[in-house]
This record gives C-alpha cells, structure tokens and sequence, in this order.
C-alpha cells in the first residue's frame, strides 16, 4: 500500500467469529474517542454512499438501512445519498455537524473485505472511493465551508460490476461496521446525556 496513513487504520478481511468481535469494538472505541476528545457533545452525519444494483457498491445503502432507526434528530442523522452525495450539502449545512463518517466502497488495493478507517483524510485519499469525483468535492466543501471533521469508513470492494450481490467478504465487514456504528452511535448519545445531568442544577 503506498497512501499514507493507511497501515495504521487497515482491518484485514477474516470472517472468523474472533474477527468480527474484535474489529468491531476496535473501530468503534476509535471512532468514539474521536467524536468525544474535543467537545462533550458531538453531532454527527453519516453519510453512506453506494448503487445497490452494482454488487459491492451496496455497501453504503446496506448499512445506511441496517442503523438507520438509531438515527436522533440534533445528535445523530443517517443519510443514504446513493451516488450522489453532492445533493446532500444543503442538509449538511443546515445540520452543522461537528463530524460526518463517510460510509463507502474504497479502492485502496486491498484484499475485498479489508476495512479501512481514517481521521481527516487527505484528499488523495478520499479520491480512491468509487465515487471520487463528486465525493471529493463534497469532502473540499465540508471541511472549507461548514468545517466539520471527516472519518472515512470504509471497505476494499471485490466487484462493483452491474447486477451481481454484495460478496460474502464484503457482507461480513459490513456486519462488523454496522456493529460498530450501532456502538458509537450508542455512546454519543449516552456521552450527550451524561453532559446534560452534570450541568443541570
């Protein structure tokens, strides 16, 4: 791999029980330390991209439906823009997260079903998502204009080719990163409550 950064935030593929365990708790505690080390009450957009007819490409929209109940207005919002994540910057704006997690298929020469998680990502990195034109844009966009921070979330694809399913590897990270989200998305809205007590008279 030759884009910096990553060999500290790659979860190799293993559909082991003893994978999906630890991964998902791992992703989880980074993600949550980073959505609480700066402020007590974090806001966050998760933006899941994906076509649902172009196999692995679904991995967006199939975890967008599978957390998407968790949603909470003001908190946590879940968004499915499909491939068109441009669309969505008006809602983004008038959100003012202080976090959006972008949840894609990501081209990084991996093995399908690798996990890739990065902090503010650079923008050569987020131009290996299989949308990069326009997600590259809209990454410019949010951090000039509404300067919410970006955490990319996201999975080596082993086929995005027209009419196929999602792969089992890529299934099997999907269920580690829809656990893991579940988790952080638990643990904002606990971290918001237990600010709202402590300042109460």
């Amino acid at each position: 791999m030759d884009i910096k950064g990553f060999e500290k935030t790659l979860f190799k593929s293993n559909q082991s029980r003893t994978f999906l365990s630890c991964v998902w708790r791992k992703i989880s505690k980074a993600i949550g330390d980073e959505l609480t080390k700066e402020t007590k009450k974090p806001s966050v957009v998760i933006l899941c991209i994906g076509n649902e007819e172009r196999g692995d490409d679904a991995f967006g929209p199939h975890v967008a439906k599978n957390i998407k109940r968790l949603k909470k207005k003001g908190l946590v919002e879940i968004i499915d823009c499909g491939t068109v994540p441009e669309n969505y910057t008006d809602v983004i704006r008038r959100i003012k997260p202080t976090h959006v997690i972008i949840v894609d298929a990501v081209d990084f020469k991996g093995s399908p079903g690798d996990i890739i998680l990065s902090f503010e990502p650079t923008i050569s990195e987020v131009s290996i998502s299989t949308h990069k034109p326009s997600l590259t844009l809209l990454t410019k966009f949010i951090q000039s204009t509404i300067g919410s921070k970006i955490i990319l979330l996201g999975v080596q694809p082993k086929s995005i080719e027209w009419g196929l399913s999602m792969s089992d590897e890529v299934v099997a990270a999907s269920n580690v990163v829809i656990k893991a989200l579940k988790s952080v998305i638990r643990r904002v809205r606990r971290t918001v409550i237990e600010q709202s007590q402590a300042v109460s008279p």
